[in-house]
């Protein structure tokens, strides 16, 4: 489930996968734990640790060599150095608080995916594992010396224990997910109750190995449709991971229970070998499915659905393939335990044959891999469009094309039919958060952003662009949608007698409403924000105000949805008008895709062209239903034509991100904004 949601987004709750193995891992481990201590009395830690660093290093290390060693091949040397970093935090399990400080939305990526991304839940039961074994031995010591020891004793005051523990961290989740759902997502705090409830399980195992048949049928059945269950009714958008992770975590515990203490032969739906075999190498798959994903779509983006059927081959493949050559064999070897030449002797014999097999089912998908690499018509040599971009701005006096906005539109059509990549301003390499506008990565004038000065007002006071005497004043507002806006007004107005105030504030549109952050978290600096940009716009009285926001805004509506928002809009622009001043509307650029997204060493220019976005027509058209008094720009021509954007245009790269313009493309297009400013703003003329 979990592989075909990260590949074709079905079931919209494939994964919930992640969270039934937490419970599966807790009930494992745990009950290993305490049959070791009623056996032998005490818990052997270096055991345990080297069991786990043979179940689990092996394997995850492969697959990171491997997932990196593609990425300098396949990707832009910047973003193969950011999933270096990615394996770095993987290997040593703080995967999931390293994509966590990152900001990664997990359902809705706004950069370019890592392939590691999944390793986030290893090192949560990692996390989990570091500590568990300790706490539990120390508190069975503590008690030991109170009272008699037995197998109930103890397991009550581990029940006890991690019962404490899940209902601190459940309680905690139900604060996070709301609060901050990023966060939430990748937390080893929020998730410990998940892995509390396989260990809960195990501690209870006794009980649950004295049920009737029939009681173990109806509470397998009932478990397994509700796992299935919870795949289809949970989507992205459920509050997660409390309290609807409750679903398929205690679904997985019905399943669980109704096999303790006897064999399960009724639940054939797991228990048939195709299921066994696929249970077996399911470690292994989990580690290979995403890199073949993130790998397959980006190296072959125009083979439309083929490549999910190359994919699943591929990923099942190399799973089976590292799982019968490195995942069993490690782990079942005499590594760390046994030097002794006659085991070394037996493991290799015993493992010979089935090496053999699995280097086969490697080779096989290899072969399949390239030539699926030879009849992909995307990777196929194809005759260059002759692509020269031409300066039609440089010389006022050009014959061809007859306007400006006629130039800008020949360079976008150029730039969609190009198949080979031009020189790149900024380079593949130059293109992420420093490629962003100038004001906001160097100046900080996006009041808010982190490591930036919070207090708007402070930032607005210094964020003044031009001749500080210019006789004419505009003032930007918005978010950093806004802010990215500022290169080409600045080189189209500060010339012609104008200053620019910035007042702008991430996370934060023009319009007066409350939103959230884009992880859903509460933002009452942007109610202050929207509060005071009036009131300072009426100090300053300019005779412009140009507003902007991103394309996004209505999602993040923290009450309500596109209604509330186009009322806000409406009045908000209002607020900013007079009989004097001009107030315009600079819609977003359309979010389509990232360079680093889109870009590989084998791919062209056209991997990277999308149409304009559904999400980008709604948000234009709720601007211009409520525009009222004020003057909506249509800018979508200075970024797209015939519906087709490019990711670079005249050798330019538009975006430096999924979001945000280029301050190399915005200083390109400025005479094209100037062109359309001036027949919406009298004061230009």
């Amino acid at each position: 489930m979990v592989f075909l949601d990260h590949m074709i987004g079905w079931p919209t709750g494939g994964f919930v996968g992640v969270d039934m193995f937490f419970v599966i891992s807790g009930f494992l481990i745990t009950g290993l734990l305490l049959r070791e201590y009623d056996k032998s009395g005490h818990i052997s830690a270096k055991k345990f640790y080297i069991s786990r660093a043979k179940r689990i290093v092996p394997a995850a290390t492969l697959v990171l060599v491997v997932t990196v060693w593609l990425s300098f091949l396949a990707f832009s040397g910047q973003r193969a150095w950011s999933i270096a970093w990615d394996a770095v935090a993987s290997f040593f399990f703080f995967a999931n608080w390293n994509f966590a400080l990152e900001g990664t939305d997990y359902f809705q990526q706004g950069s370019a995916v890592s392939p590691l991304q999944h390793y986030w839940s290893l090192s949560v039961e990692e996390q989990f594992y570091f500590v568990w074994p300790w706490l539990l031995l120390g508190l069975l010591v503590v008690f030991a010396g109170f009272g008699k020891k037995s197998s109930a004793r103890t397991r009550a005051i581990a029940g006890t224990t991690i019962a404490a523990i899940s209902v601190a961290s459940f309680g905690w989740a139900l604060v996070q997910s709301v609060s901050s759902p990023t966060l939430a997502y990748f937390s080893t705090v929020t998730r410990t109750w998940e892995l509390g409830i396989g260990a809960l399980l195990a501690v209870a195992a006794p009980i649950f190995s004295r049920l009737a048949g029939a009681a173990r049928v109806v509470m397998a059945y009932v478990g397994l449709s509700a796992m299935i269950a919870a795949c289809f009714v949970i989507t992205p958008e459920t509050v997660w991971p409390a309290p609807w992770a409750l679903l398929p975590t205690l679904a997985t515990t019905l399943v669980i229970a109704s096999g303790v203490g006897a064999e399960s032969r009724f639940l054939w739906p797991l228990t048939n070998p195709v299921s066994v075999y696929i249970g077996n190498i399911s470690y292994s798959l989990y580690l290979w499915h995403f890199p073949v994903i993130v790998f397959g779509i980006a190296l072959f983006p125009s083979a439309g659905e083929a490549v999910y059927f190359g994919i699943a081959i591929v990923g099942f493949g190399l799973a089976i393939a590292a799982y019968h050559t490195v995942e069993r064999p490690l782990w079942k070897s005499p590594l760390w335990v046994s030097r002794g030449h006659r085991a070394w002797k037996a493991w290799r014999s015993e493992n010979a044959r089935e090496a053999g097999l699995g280097l086969l089912a490697g080779a096989s998908v290899v072969t399949a891999a390239l030539v699926a690499l030879a009849l992909t018509p995307l990777l196929t040599p194809r005759p260059a469009i002759a692509y020269e971009p031409k300066d039609y701005f440089a010389d006022a006096s050009a014959s061809e094309p007859s306007t400006q906005a006629d130039a800008l539109t020949a360079e976008i059509v150029a730039a969609s039919r190009a198949t080979t990549w031009p020189s790149l301003t900024p380079s593949i390499d130059e293109i992420g958060s420093n490629s962003k506008v100038d004001a906001w990565v160097q100046d900080g004038c996006l009041a808010g952003e982190r490591g930036a000065e919070a207090d708007f007002t402070s930032v607005a006071a210094r964020c003044v662009y031009g001749d500080a005497n210019a006789p004419k004043t505009a003032v930007l507002v918005g978010d950093s949608v806004a802010i990215s806006w500022l290169p080409a007004l600045e080189d189209a107005l500060t010339n012609e007698g104008w200053k620019i105030h910035v007042l702008t504030m991430q996370q934060c549109g023009f319009a007066n409403i409350s939103l959230t952050t884009s992880d859903g978290s509460a933002h009452p600096k942007c109610d202050e924000y929207h509060s005071w940009v009036p009131t300072e716009i009426a100090r300053l009285n300019p005779q412009l105000v140009v507003a902007s926001q991103t394309d996004s805004t209505a999602a993040r509506v923290a009450e309500g949805g596109q209604a509330q928002l186009q009322a806000a809009v409406a009045s908000t622009l209002k607020s900013f008008a007079s009989t004097e001043r001009s107030v315009v509307v600079l819609p977003a650029l359309p979010r389509t895709v990232a360079l680093g997204d889109c870009y590989t060493a084998a791919g062209s220019p056209a991997n990277c062209n999308r149409p304009v976005p559904e999400e980008h027509r709604s948000a234009t058209s709720l601007l211009s239903r409520a525009a009222g008094g004020a003057t909506l720009v249509q800018t979508d021509s200075l970024f797209c034509a015939s519906g087709t954007c490019p990711i670079q245009v005249a050798g330019f790269v538009v975006r430096a991100d999924v979001t945000h313009a280029t301050e190399a493309y915005m200083r390109f297009i400025a005479p094209s904004v100037r062109a359309i400013l001036e027949e919406s703003v009298p004061q230009l003329n």
